[in-house]
């Protein structure tokens, strides 16, 4: 399947090319090309009417519906051609990623024989490599939509039901996320800027401002306001794709410039390098790549800090903020947050809620005394 450009009499055209191969025969293929195009968005039109047209009599032909890797490829043209809602290219992207990466196996089957044993041997697959409860339902989510959507636009053929549908994840033990106390963030700080380490500006500023990876990623001079001390948030690296777009909430917002932020800022402001650059902070091809973890935790070993995850910075911002008062709407504002849940743990975490709760409870005696002469309750008399 593919468009592509060529040139006829000096005039630049489109041609779309595409083929789709019967599932229960291999050699049967069906096959169309569409020449003298006029412009690409037409010709992506075209492409989209091709690949349903030549699907739906591939369908006829096999009775079973289509691969469940041709029903990944549709889906993912639905979603460019803007009819699958507030859906993104770069969400959906990150979608397939994901989708491609574990049900790999399922690619050249039909997805209509995909069962719900395969589902329980993908959920199986992905404990034993020891992903997240958290990621493990992402992944079910992800493709009980997909699988929906074909059953829905009969490009699966047969089932009524995702193979993932119903079955239960077990969310296991909840588990503190690891983040840094006061002393460890002063700690890790201190040691990345005594040694001049070329991740010390970004991670502070992660620290100072709860700002995201990508968020930090694309910030440019013009989004820092050092007169009103503020910072505009409204736009975020991918690098998956690398390209700058949205935020994740797809919304902006402004982060407050404190001293020790404002001091950093003016550090940067010195090196030339990153004022002609227009980006605030360093680049690397670690961060480039959507590795920033790799620096991150190799520092930390080195200074025998606990390794936490780039993202914890982020965390680490909001419990010092709640721990200091802030309350957790202005957090949340600052931060970029829409889920109470997610600050619900920050709260957990930074002991705001239940500060104090116990100090009515006196009940040992202030001059007791645990020496020698200690009263037994349980003595006979």
């Amino acid at each position: 399947m593919a468009i592509s450009k060529y040139l006829e009499n000096g005039q630049e055209f489109w041609k779309v090319y595409i083929h789709i191969r019967s599932v229960n025969n291999k050699s049967k293929r069906f096959q169309k090309t569409v020449f003298r195009i006029t412009t690409e968005a037409e010709a992506r039109r075209e492409e989209k009417r091709l690949i349903g047209q030549l699907s739906k009599e591939a369908q006829r032909f096999d009775g079973l519906g289509l691969s469940w890797y041709d029903v990944l490829h549709l889906w993912k043209k639905e979603v460019y051609a803007g009819y699958l809602g507030r859906i993104t290219e770069r969400s959906a992207e990150g979608y397939l990623s994901i989708i491609q990466k574990w049900t790999k196996p399922w690619n050249d089957r039909p997805a209509s024989e995909i069962t719900r044993a395969d589902g329980r041997a993908l959920l199986l697959l992905m404990e034993k490599n020891g992903l997240s409860r958290t990621y493990q339902i992402k992944v079910k989510n992800i493709i009980n939509k997909v699988y929906s959507w074909g059953m829905e636009f009969n490009y699966i053929v047969g089932p009524n039901v995702s193979p993932l549908e119903g079955l239960m994840i077990d969310k296991g033990e909840e588990k503190a996320p690891d983040i840094f106390s006061l002393e460890e963030i002063r700690k890790f700080l201190a040691a990345a800027k005594a040694l001049s380490h070329h991740w010390y500006p970004i991670w502070a500023f992660a620290i100072l401002t709860g700002m995201r990876s990508g968020e930090l990623h694309a910030l440019t001079w013009e989004q820092v306001d050092l007169e009103k001390n503020l910072i505009l948030v409204d736009r975020s690296y991918d690098s998956n794709v690398k390209i700058v777009g949205p935020t994740k909430g797809r919304y902006w917002r402004t982060v407050p410039i404190n001293s020790s932020l404002r001091n950093l800022i003016l550090d940067l402001k010195q090196n030339m390098n990153l004022v002609n650059s227009g980006f605030v902070l360093p680049r690397s091809k670690d961060w480039d790549n959507g590795d920033q973890a790799v620096p991150l935790k190799a520092f930390l070993r080195a200074i025998k800090v606990k390794p936490i995850k780039f993202h914890a910075l982020r965390a680490c911002f909001a419990t010092q903020m709640l721990a200091n008062g802030v309350s957790a709407p202005i957090v949340m504002k600052i931060g970029g947050w829409k889920k109470s849940a997610t600050m619900d743990i920050y709260l957990r975490l930074a002991g705001v809620d239940t500060k104090g709760a116990t100090d009515c409870l006196h009940f040992v005696p202030e001059d007791i005394n645990f020496g020698d002469n200690v009263f037994s309750l349980t003595a006979r008399r």
